[in-house]
């Protein structure tokens, strides 16, 4: 072979093995670029890249919906040592203001997202129990931020230093814990009544909203004292009707505003396929879910973030399987 034609070979040759390496650097570079972009919070880049496993993606939702493991960790580790597993009042506003911070519905659909790339993750694989912890994590939070939407003012924030009867409780906590016993009056006949506030129309009066399938009431709950600017007296919460004729309080977002058939501004319903969410029971099997999965991890954690989780399902449902009446309690602990 001349040197003529030997050149081009080589060439040939150079360029065949660059190309090899070149791919097995931009697969080293893709992974490890997920990896910078997870710790920096470039959630969406995350989310863009074929490089991502389904652990990173539910990290990306996770953060993506404003949570950060390692703080919520913590959160949970500093109530479970401080409570010595006994639910105090700081516990749930500590939730409610310090962890949760303004829910949206985006937020909650980050959230879903988070559980279902944790879900993903078959049991055969070395991650799986890592994935149940952050599946247990973001179920939680999940539960959390629903109690946080129902409670919120209409900026999706709940002030605790608003407290116009003079109850010792947030006047967001104490108005969704008026629309809690409302429903249950409503649907399953008792009688019972709200603390220092009071609660209209007495019977549902049908309403529904366009872009909505479902069928709501709305409901205005009337906390006693004189309300202001900053601390207003009545609050608007939103009640879906089921089909056996029952109604229930609705997952709505207090940051948005929607116009129903009549003319009149409540908070937004969200639904899930064409149906209104249960708030009630969405609470319930996101804290179940997030005591299996945590069970299901077997990782080492401490005693204190089992303590923290296992104490919220307990004092917000009771008995088992939450119900209006139990969450309502549960909210009046919210100072």
């Amino acid at each position: 072979m001349n040197k003529t034609s030997l050149v081009p070979t080589l060439l040939a040759c150079a360029a065949l093995f660059l190309f090899g390496c070149s791919n097995k650097n931009s697969k080293e570079a893709c992974t490890h670029q997920v990896t910078m972009d997870l710790d920096a919070g470039h959630y969406d880049s995350v989310l863009a890249s074929s490089c991502s496993d389904s652990l990173q993606r539910g990290a990306a939702y996770f953060g993506r919906a404003g949570f950060d493991t390692t703080n919520v960790v913590n959160v949970f580790i500093q109530t479970g040592a401080s409570s010595g597993g006994t639910s105090t009042q700081a516990d749930l506003t500590v939730y409610l203001t310090s962890l949760v911070s303004t829910v949206t519905e985006t937020t909650l659909s980050d959230l879903d997202r988070a559980e279902a790339e944790y879900s993903s993750i078959p049991a055969m694989l070395d991650s799986y129990q890592d994935a149940q912890f952050y599946l247990s994590l973001a179920c939680m939070v999940k539960g959390l931020s629903l109690l946080k939407i129902l409670s919120a003012d209409a900026a999706g924030a709940l002030d605790t230093t608003c407290d116009i009867n003079n109850d010792s409780i947030a006047d967001g906590a104490d108005a969704s814990s008026c629309a809690l016993i409302a429903a249950s009056n409503i649907s399953t006949g008792t009688s019972a009544v709200c603390s220092n506030a009071t609660y209209s129309p007495a019977s549902p009066a049908d309403i529904t909203f366009p872009g909505k399938t479902g069928t709501y009431s709305g409901l205005v709950v009337t906390l006693q004292g004189t309300g202001t600017t900053a601390c207003p007296s009545q609050f608007k919460k939103l009640l879906y009707r089921d089909g056996s004729g029952h109604y229930w309080v609705a997952v709505a977002t207090p940051d948005i505003v929607c116009t129903d058939n009549n003319g009149a501004a409540w908070p937004c319903p969200v639904e899930e396929n064409g149906q209104p969410v249960d708030f009630v029971a969405s609470v319930g099997s996101m804290l179940d879910a997030s005591i299996a999965a945590l069970q299901l991890s077997l990782i080492t954690v401490t005693s204190d973030v089992q303590t923290s989780l296992e104490q919220i399902k307990n004092e917000a449902c009771p008995s088992g399987t939450c119900t209006s009446i139990e969450i309502a309690q549960y909210l009046h602990t919210v100072q």
